[in-house]
């Protein structure tokens, strides 16, 4: 299962195109905590927790139910912490697994997949949007960090509350592929 999850990483990683060396060591490039298990929750009653789930690679997901939508889509979501540096000019990728467990309307939306501060203001390094469907798919987003960050300053986000739905999230992961330079 592990290595199914690092060559979905790889195929990412050469859509940026990056060199071989990145692919070979796709699991050292990782600079978060993807495991489901230590995700925050937020903007819920409760908090749910990680749960097994054979058919996600990595074995593990949390199911969130999103009781309605919100013009502040932010009001609810999910973050992994980044426990590494990120060196200005690097390129980045936010990458997780999600599925639609039920809701009413056929995909759920991510408003935001995120890179940002870890505390006010908040502020967005990079972003992207995904619509998230009945069946397990890995989604995401790159990005170039616009400065020195140390470890623990960022935190890889995504927004749910985007209307009412059901959503499992798997692994969340954010890799750094190194400077532009290196490509």
């Amino acid at each position: 299962m592990k290595g199914l999850i690092f060559t979905a990483l790889g195929a990412v990683a050469l859509s940026l195109g990056t060199p071989a060396r990145a692919q070979d060591n796709i699991e050292d490039r990782i600079i978060n905590v993807p495991a489901p298990a230590a995700f925050t929750v937020y903007g819920l009653g409760s908090t749910p927790k990680a749960r097994k789930d054979d058919s996600v690679q990595g074995g593990q997901a949390l199911r969130i139910v999103v009781p309605g939508g919100s013009d502040k889509p932010y009001s609810i979501g999910v973050i992994s912490p980044i426990t590494k540096p990120v060196k200005k000019g690097d390129n980045l990728v936010l990458a997780f697994w999600g599925r639609k467990v039920k809701g009413d309307a056929p995909t759920a939306k991510v408003a935001n997949l995120q890179v940002s501060l870890a505390k006010e203001p908040y502020s967005t390094v990079f972003r992207g949007e995904a619509e998230v469907g009945p069946e397990w798919k890995m989604f995401d987003v790159k990005g170039t960090a616009d400065r020195d960050y140390a470890a623990g300053e960022i935190v890889a986000t995504l927004h749910l509350a985007t209307g009412n739905h059901t959503i499992d999230i798997g692994p969340v992961f954010l890799l750094d592929m190194g400077p532009s330079a290196a490509r």
